[in-house]
């Protein structure tokens, strides 16, 4: 075996481990437990989701092409204070063509990933007088007649059709379910100019506002259909003040479903043997995280197994569980895992290609605070924290073995990391343990108060580094600057 298939199938075992941090196991006890029941101020939902723009999208969906024609007319806002004479919009379909510059999978995850061998996929647009551009054509330039002023709106049309690759990703089909994430036109983030980045295989390259939310979606008959938003009519689907709005369809899904307060939590499952445990555990860390920081605000919440290359997904009120995750303590972990996600990026929003470390490493915390919490389960938060510490150990000793040059340094975009085992190790493992090492200074019932006032105070708003450092300083009382500088820097001495 040469040195690269050596590094590579040592690298996997640290990914596993990495990744998979919240081995349970669960007891006959916990699933007879009464769960606390979160409240949703629906009111002051669709009060607020005045302020933001809407999406409408017309959706229908070829199962003979793997196709999806879509005709949407967004509502766009100036939230800056510039006038604005164009409107740009991501469209990621096109990241999944053939010799893409920024491919949708890591060259080494391509024989994953592709259950047939490679297929392309793309998007075309037929609107006139727009322009797309970008090296992977994933970007659309909309002119405006007329200077778009601070605070003013407009619609705009688009129509385009999404060729799907036959993938096991965000957005493609398999064999088992057709996932529709990233299908649409997202419009761009303009803070201080138009925020356009590439796709990139490495963690979740979005950043994205809240939208509200308007799609119906034609489609043939028998397939059963996963939403981000609530049904009002029968494949008519509204959700408000979403980041991103996803889809899965499937012939094969079964589904389970439980009220959670206000919410209904779906369960659809293609080949679950303990399809009401896994039920079971998104229904406690809905309640957990809603009764620990704020409300989950929608009415709907569906869990979704189907075909993906990572261990699960998040989009706004949806997530993604890869069949792949084939042992079941490992996958009520990502269940939790990918729930603590609809607070952190969902609720409060973050630059995931700029600080990918702030999403990741909370949603990781939590999922290890949601285990410490609930004993059943027989995980505690200092053996995740030392599962990442030795995950940690263990790469930077393969690393160094073979040479190969690393960096601790949290800072990086997600797409200058030279692997995605690197990004892997600095955002979830590090980011866990960043936010561990306070919980030592001053208990994780004290920062969970503090991560509580972070989500209100920037609750569909963006947070970064300095803010979130802000937000914990207030409630903590800590100087928190040097020390977060310090490990985000990876300087191994970094403590509070």
């Amino acid at each position: 075996m040469n040195m690269k298939s050596k590094i590579k199938r040592r690298i996997l075992a640290i990914v596993l481990a990495t990744l998979l941090t919240t081995a349970i196991v669960v007891s006959a006890f916990g699933i007879s437990q009464t769960l606390k029941q979160p409240t949703k101020p629906l009111s002051a939902l669709q009060t607020t989701a005045q302020n933001y723009g809407t999406i409408k999208l017309d959706c229908n969906y070829s199962e003979d092409s793997h196709s999806l024609a879509v005709k949407q007319t967004t509502t766009y806002i100036n939230h800056s204070t510039q006038t604005l004479y164009d409107v740009k919009f991501h469209l990621y379909g096109n990241a999944y063509r053939e010799k893409a510059v920024f491919p949708a999978v890591a060259p080494t995850e391509v024989d994953r990933a592709y259950p047939n061998g490679f297929d392309a996929g793309y998007a075309k647009t037929t609107t006139p007088k727009i322009y797309v551009g970008g090296d992977d054509k994933t970007l659309i330039t909309v002119p405006l007649a007329v200077g778009l002023e601070p605070g003013e709106k407009i619609d705009l049309d688009l129509q385009y059709t999404v060729k799907l690759a036959n993938i096991k990703h965000r957005l493609g089909y398999t064999d088992n379910a057709v996932n529709l994430g990233n299908f649409y036109a997202i419009p761009v983030v303009y803070d201080n100019g138009w925020q356009t980045y590439d796709y990139n295989y490495n963690g979740d390259p979005f950043y994205n506002e809240p939208y509200n939310f308007d799609v119906t979606l034609t489609a043939p008959a028998g397939y059963q259909i996963a939403t981000s938003g609530t049904e009002i009519e029968p494949h008519h689907y509204v959700g408000y003040l979403l980041r991103d709005f996803a889809m899965v369809m499937s012939r094969d899904f079964k589904t389970l479903s439980r009220q959670v307060g206000d919410t209904t939590v779906t369960y659809y499952y293609l080949n679950d043997e303990i399809p009401d445990i896994s039920l079971y555990t998104a229904c406690n860390a809905l309640a957990y995280f809603s009764n620990t920081f704020i409300d989950y605000p929608y009415s709907t919440l569906s869990v979704v197994q189907t075909d993906f290359l990572q261990g699960g997904m998040e989009y706004g009120a949806l997530v993604y569980i890869s069949l792949d995750v084939t042992d079941q303590l490992q996958y009520q972990g990502v269940i939790v895992h990918e729930i603590a996600h609809q607070w952190w990026y969902g609720l409060v929003g973050n630059n995931q290609i700029r600080t990918p470390w702030i999403d990741e490493g909370l949603a990781e915390y939590c999922t290890a605070v949601f285990f410490e919490t609930h004993p059943q389960y027989g995980k505690t938060l200092d053996s995740i924290a030392t599962q990442n510490q030795n995950s940690i150990a263990m790469f930077e000793n393969i690393m160094d073995e073979y040479k190969v040059r690393y960096t601790r340094q949290m800072l990086k975009r997600a797409d200058e990391y030279r692997m995605p085992t690197e990004y892997t190790i600095n955002t979830y493992a590090r980011g866990m343990l960043l936010f561990y090492a306070i919980t030592e200074k001053v208990g994780y019932e004290n920062l969970n108060q503090a991560l509580a006032h972070y989500a209100t105070t920037y609750c569909y708003k963006f947070a970064t580094t300095n803010t979130l450092t802000r937000a914990l300083e207030d409630e903590l009382g800590y100087d928190l600057v040097n020390f977060m500088n310090n490990y985000l820097a990876g300087r191994q001495d970094s403590v509070l």
